[in-house]
């Protein structure tokens, strides 16, 4: 059995056989220790949140990305993780952080950590096996490999990712339009898997290829993929809320070991407050992803201040009551119809008011096309298969 405290030996023991008093006791909270609690807030906020999971078709929604994070300039961190190789090849120290993250719950599930410049499919691979049965994994195109979407296979579980410009697979029969079955190869081992590929039409963007291990088009609508790999965004807000509205951009460690103590600490100070956000939603009847993760942090700490002013027992119930109700009054602003263009010069120019018109005629009205119609999706080879373009 794991406990969850200090090291025995850190402590003077008053019991039978103390301590000598030359001996030296150590103030260090385990990693161990540190685990077993940010574990069992994971398994309390899944607890939570199973009533009022809504599976998508019975499958449990998760994301994974990668992120960066700066570290503090010392010589024991520069030799752990090291830098970039930019600025004279003096570049910060940072790390590569990648996490778990559930779409539900808005928390991470696990997270790993290495050197700059780390790949993602080396850094995913301790994250699948934390991946279950019927979970249904949306990750960016830089996890894009074969060998990745065998092990997420092998967990039972199914995957959701942008394809990349240079794929071109084999068209197994078309689906329906714009949905094909499509065969991919493995580079390493040429071995095989079936896949289904999507193409996804907005208005104003590039169109896009989404790849999922979902096979069935009756059970799973095209329409319904490219809705649910929006969602994916989630995780960016959770990196924006880590690192800016949390400051987790402000390390005070000066050793690799005290880097992974302040990195877990903080990863528990966020599960608490989504508990408390989870607590609120159900209170006030709405979705954790509706609530505003910078007033609940906010709201944290004024409650700290309210429970180490009033020192009565008795009153730290009608504190946590209040605390959680300030929480679920405050939302996001959704703002609709706000779309930013992919050039930035483009937007620049119109936000500051410098265009210009072009002298000369009126344009001819040209006759507009879809572009479904302009740009083709398939292509025949000499020998007759059919491949699907970029």
């Amino acid at each position: 059995m794991k406990f969850c405290g200090w090291l025995p030996d850190s402590l003077r023991s008053n019991g039978v056989f103390p301590w000598p008093h030359s001996a030296r006791p150590v103030r260090i909270f385990p990693l161990s220790a540190l685990y077993w609690v940010y574990g069992k807030l994971v398994s309390r906020l899944q607890k939570v949140t199973r009533q009022q999971r809504q599976r998508w078709h019975g499958l449990r929604l998760l994301a994974a990305d990668k992120t960066t994070l700066s570290l503090p300039e010392t010589k024991s961190l520069w030799k752990r993780f090291g830098a970039h190789k930019g600025q004279q090849g003096l570049g910060p120290i940072a790390i590569e952080l990648c996490c778990l993250f559930d779409l539900v719950s808005r928390a991470p599930l696990r997270f790993v950590f290495d050197k700059v410049c780390t790949s993602e499919h080396k850094l995913i691979k301790k994250l699948i096996l934390s991946i279950k049965k019927n979970d249904l994994l949306l990750i960016d195109s830089g996890f894009y490999s074969c060998t990745t979407f065998a092990k997420i296979l092998l967990r039972k579980a199914h995957f959701i990712i942008p394809a990349t410009k240079t794929m071109s697979p084999k068209v197994l029969r078309n689906l329906g339009q714009s949905e094909y079955l499509c065969k991919i190869e493995n580079s390493r081992d040429h071995s095989t898997l079936t896949v289904r590929v999507l193409f996804v039409y907005r208005n104003g963007f590039r169109r896009r290829r989404l790849v999922t291990s979902l096979l069935d088009s009756a059970t799973f609508p095209a329409s319904e993929i490219a809705r649910l790999y929006h969602l994916r965004w989630d995780i960016e807000t959770f990196y924006r809320d880590f690192k800016q509205t949390f400051r987790a951009t402000n390390w005070h460690c000066r050793k690799p070991s005290s880097f992974h103590q302040e990195l877990i600490v903080h990863m528990i100070a966020f599960c608490l407050i989504r508990l408390a956000m989870v607590e609120a939603g159900r209170l006030a009847k709405i979705s954790v992803g509706l609530m505003s993760f910078a007033r609940a942090l906010t709201e944290t700490r004024l409650f700290f201040r309210r429970l180490s002013a009033d020192k009565a027992i008795d009153q730290w119930a009608s504190i946590w009551k209040d605390f959680v109700q300030c929480c679920a009054q405050h939302r996001v602003r959704f703002k609709p119809n706000r779309e930013f263009p992919r050039d930035k010069q483009e937007y620049r120019k119109k936000s500051r008011g410098l265009e210009r018109k072009r002298r000369g005629r009126k344009p001819t009205a040209m006759k507009e096309t879809s572009v479904m119609e302009s740009r083709p999706e398939t292509l025949k080879n000499s020998k007759g298969q059919a491949y699907l373009l970029s």
